[in-house]
C-alpha cells in the first residue's frame, strides 16, 4: 500500500462536492428531501456544488455512465475550492469506476472523501491506490431524513473539520432504524433506546483500519483494489436488505478465504431489525459459528451502517481499541 497522505482538513471557506457513484438520485429521492440535505450542511456554513451525475435522469439502474460519474470526481478534485466530496448516498455500482479513475490526479490533490455502503468500495480503491485516507462516514442522505442525528455531524466534524489528535467514539443515546419513507407520518423518526458498544471478545489493539460495507469489500477481494488485511482492525457493516442468511453467507466467505486468519481486531456496525435477526436466530451465533477461535478483539452494535445516527471512520487510519473502547487518531491534516 502507498505511503499515507492526510487530506487537508475542511475549512469553511471550502465547498462540499456532492456526486452520485452508484444509483440515480434525481427521479428516485424527492426533491424537497435532497434539497433538506443541502439546506443542513449550508446551515453547518458549507457551500454545496452538485456533479452533474446527482441530476442525472435516467431509466437505468445507475446514476449516468460511467464516464459521467468518474468525471464528476476528476472534476471536483481539479477544483481548489473543493475541500470534501461526499456521496448523496450509496446504491450498488461504484465498483465501475475504479478501473477509470486518476489515481495520480487524487494523490496530487487530497481532498475529504467520505460515504458509506456502496460507496466504499470507491474510498477503499482510493486509499489502496493512494494512500490518501478516506472515510466511511454520512452521505448526504443522512443529513435529509427527518430529524437528523447531530451525533453524525459531531463526529464527521471530529474528524473532518475540527480534528483532535484522538478522538474516543461515545455511543449514541438513541437510534432510528425506521423505514419512515413508507409511513404516511414521514415527518419524523421512531427512535430506540441504544445499547451501546457490545463485546463479543475483549482485548487490546492498535492496528489500521479498513471500514466499509462488508458485502462490498467482499467484491473487491482479489482485486488490486483491497489492501492486505495482515494486521488490519476491520469495520464491517450491512444494509437493511441483507438478512440473518446474508451475513451468514458473507462472514462464513471471511472465514473461508483468511480474513479471520489475518486481521489484528473487527467491529461490525449495528444491524438494524429489518436485517432479521431475532431471539431464535440471533447475530450472536454467528459471532459463535465464525470466530469462536478468534484471538483478537470483536466489538459489535457500534454506531455506524444503516440505521442512524453514525459515526464517521478513517478509512486507512489508526484505531485504537481497548474492551469496549474505540478510539481514532487524527487523520486530516491541520
Amino acid at each position: 500500500m502507498a505511503a499515507k497522505i492526510l487530506p487537508p482538513k475542511l475549512d469553511k471557506n471550502k465547498k462540499i462536492g456532492v456526486i452520485a457513484p452508484a444509483d440515480p438520485v434525481r427521479g428516485v429521492c424527492a426533491e424537497d428531501t435532497i434539497q433538506r440535505g443541502y439546506r443542513y450542511l449550508r446551515e453547518k456554513g458549507f457551500a454545496i456544488v452538485e456533479g452533474e451525475s446527482v441530476r442525472k435522469l435516467t431509466p437505468k439502474h445507475t446514476a449516468g455512465p460511467v464516464a459521467l460519474r468518474v468525471s464528476d470526481i476528476h472534476n471536483f478534485v481539479k477544483r481548489e475550492d473543493i475541500g470534501c466530496v461526499m456521496a448523496f448516498w450509496g446504491g450498488f455500482n461504484s465498483n465501475q469506476l475504479l478501473d477509470h479513475l486518476d489515481y495520480d490526479l487524487i494523490k496530487r490533490h487530497p481532498k475529504i472523501f467520505i460515504g458509506y455502503s456502496d460507496v466504499t468500495a470507491l474510498t477503499t480503491a482510493i486509499t489502496t491506490k493512494t494512500g490518501l485516507i478516506t472515510f466511511s462516514g454520512p452521505g448526504v442522505i443522512t443529513f435529509a431524513k427527518p430529524e437528523p442525528f447531530e451525533y453524525s455531524w459531531e463526529y464527521f466534524e471530529k474528524m473532518c473539520i475540527s480534528p483532535r489528535e484522538k478522538t474516543i467514539i461515545k455511543p449514541s443515546h438513541e437510534y432510528a432504524d425506521d423505514l419512515y419513507f413508507l409511513r404516511k407520518d414521514s415527518d419524523h423518526r421512531i427512535k430506540k433506546q441504544n445499547e451501546g458498544i457490545k463485546v463479543f471478545k475483549n482485548g487490546k489493539v492498535r492496528g489500521e483500519i479498513i471500514a466499509g460495507n462488508l458485502q462490498t469489500l467482499l467484491v473487491l477481494h482479489a482485486t488490486k483494489y483491497l489492501p492486505d488485511m495482515s494486521g488490519k482492525i476491520l469495520f464491517v457493516e450491512e444494509d437493511e436488505t441483507s438478512t440473518a442468511a446474508h451475513v451468514d453467507r458473507f462472514m462464513c466467505q471471511c472465514k473461508q478465504i483468511g480474513w479471520f486468519d489475518n486481521i489484528s481486531g473487527l467491529v461490525f456496525g449495528r444491524f438494524t431489525e429489518h436485517s432479521q435477526f431475532s431471539a431464535e436466530d440471533p447475530f450472536e451465533d454467528l459471532l459463535k459459528e465464525y470466530l469462536s477461535d478468534a484471538s483478537f478483539p470483536i466489538l459489535y452494535n457500534a454506531d455506524f451502517g444503516h440505521s442512524d445516527p453514525i459515526i464517521t471512520i478513517p478509512h486507512g487510519g489508526v484505531c485504537h481499541i481497548n474492551n469496549d473502547e474505540i478510539a481514532f487518531e487524527r487523520a486530516v491534516s491541520t
